[in-house]
């Protein structure tokens, strides 16, 4: 009985030992291990969307058809409809048929609005008039073009002029042009 006790015992002594070695080589290495970070790396905030090639179409409140293109585009979750756009293109379809085309790098759009912030590198071209300035604000509830800073515009037939401000009203087709301080708007007209 007693031998049948010790190979119990030398049984359970071998499991034991089986065990601790086990045990010893699977987390003898744990330390000398380096472990690989994965490191990622986001391009854009995780509360903002961007899309390429997008367009927005549709008609203003006076009736014109517009198609805005922008080759990027972004817009804030908190703020989806304000749409920060590169490379813009607008063209507004006019109810008398002519067409105004706008160019510029950078805009904003309000999708609820509809206003349009055109900003840096502004062309405007209507028939044969083309307007450059530093910002273009289509003010769509007012039926107005702002254009500000750096305002010069070239007509074909006209002649130039510069100013600080220029307002187009898209419904009579009026242009007031405007200064800061003393200065006075410079128009240079053809004969």
């Amino acid at each position: 009985m007693i031998s049948r006790r010790k190979k119990i015992i030398l049984v359970q002594f071998t499991i034991f030992l089986i065990a601790a070695s086990l045990l010893y080589n699977t987390y003898r290495d744990k330390n000398n291990k380096t472990e690989e970070i994965l490191k990622i790396v986001a391009k854009n905030a995780p509360d903002v969307n961007s899309f390429t090639d997008i367009e927005y179409s549709g008609f203003d409140l006076n009736g014109n058809r517009y198609i805005l293109n922008a080759v990027k585009a972004e817009f804030e979750t908190k703020t989806p409809e304000s749409i920060n756009m590169k490379n813009v293109t607008a063209k507004f379809y006019l109810k008398d048929g002519t067409v105004l085309e706008v160019i510029s790098d950078n805009g904003l759009y309000n999708n609820i609005t509809l206003d349009m912030e055109f900003r840096k590198n502004v062309k405007a071209v209507y028939l044969r008039n083309t307007l450059y300035s530093d910002q273009l604000n289509y003010l769509n509830s007012d039926g107005k073009l702002l254009a500000t800073g750096n305002v010069r515009g070239e007509s074909v037939e006209k002649g130039e002029f510069f100013a600080d401000n220029v307002e187009y009203n898209l419904a009579n087709k009026t242009l007031d042009f405007s200064m800061f301080g003393n200065k006075q708007v410079n128009v240079k007209l053809k004969n």
